[in-house]
């Protein structure tokens, strides 16, 4: 009998044994379904992983961002919380998790996360994301201090395209052209540079460098709205009626809402 039970024992030790997938091929084959833009399955993957490796960090912070591809937002918050707990000296999962608060518009979270993330790094972005927190709550003062420290640690165009912006917002228009030249010399393809800049170009009454630039946004975009509003109101004062109308139809077809009257025919 007891000869009986070792086989036994032994058969599902090493069934269990070869059955068993390792870490690096749950990742690799996650990675195939990922290449293959079948997410929900490359999900599956990593909740098995997790299962067999329930302390795998890692795991948890490549699973949230794959659940914010499906708009799983509550589980992918919970799976960078507990990525966060089991390693809480990696800043990537509060700076993650902010940046998705931010974007569900639960700012006091965010703001709480992107504070956690400086204490753990300098991390020019927490500072840029924090700003346009402030920004958006009309701390003028306090983001502009956030967009300042960003460009102290990292120089990059984000940052002065975002400060330009705010300058222009308070009516610091010289100021704002030149932040506005910085981001566009560091990214030429930007298109949101461009934007910017053109509304500066507009609020200087330079309209050759306002349509100039209007018209490389929408060449690096074709489909965003805004930019067809801005070049049609730009065209209506310069008397050019059917090009304006033209725009604006344009401006409509991507999504505009806004009613304007540019004696369309």
């Amino acid at each position: 009998m007891k000869k009986y039970l070792f086989f036994i024992l032994c058969f599902f030790f090493f069934s269990y044994g070869f059955a068993q997938k390792s870490r690096s091929e749950f990742i690799d084959e996650a990675q195939s379904y990922i290449s293959k833009k079948d997410i929900i399955k490359a999900i599956d993957c990593y909740s098995q992983l997790i299962n067999l490796f329930p302390k795998d960090s890692t795991a948890y912070l490549d699973l949230a961002l794959l659940k914010q591809q499906v708009h799983d937002y509550k589980g992918a918050i919970q799976d960078f919380t507990i990525g966060g707990k089991i390693n809480p000296k990696e800043p990537d999962y509060f700076f993650l998790r902010g940046m998705l608060y931010q974007k569900l518009g639960k700012y006091k979270k965010a703001i709480a996360d992107f504070n956690i993330t400086m204490k753990k790094e300098v991390n020019a972005d927490a500072y840029r994301f924090r700003g346009q927190i402030k920004e958006l709550k009309k701390d003028f003062k306090g983001a502009m201090n956030d967009y300042n420290k960003a460009e102290k640690i990292n120089k990059y165009s984000e940052i002065y395209r975002d400060r330009g912006a705010l300058k222009l917002k308070l009516n610091q228009t010289n100021a704002a052209l030149i932040d506005l030249n910085m981001a566009i010399q560091i990214d030429s393809l930007d298109e949101h540079s461009y934007f910017v800049r053109s509304k500066i170009y507009k609020k200087l009454q330079n309209k050759f460098n306002c349509k100039k630039d209007i018209d490389k946004a929408i060449e690096l975009n074709k489909e965003q709205a805004n930019y067809y509003l801005l070049r049609a109101k730009l065209e209506f004062d310069c008397g050019l009626n059917s090009k304006a109308c033209s725009d604006y139809l344009l401006y409509k077809k991507y999504g505009g809402k806004q009613k304007f009257n540019f004696n369309c025919k």
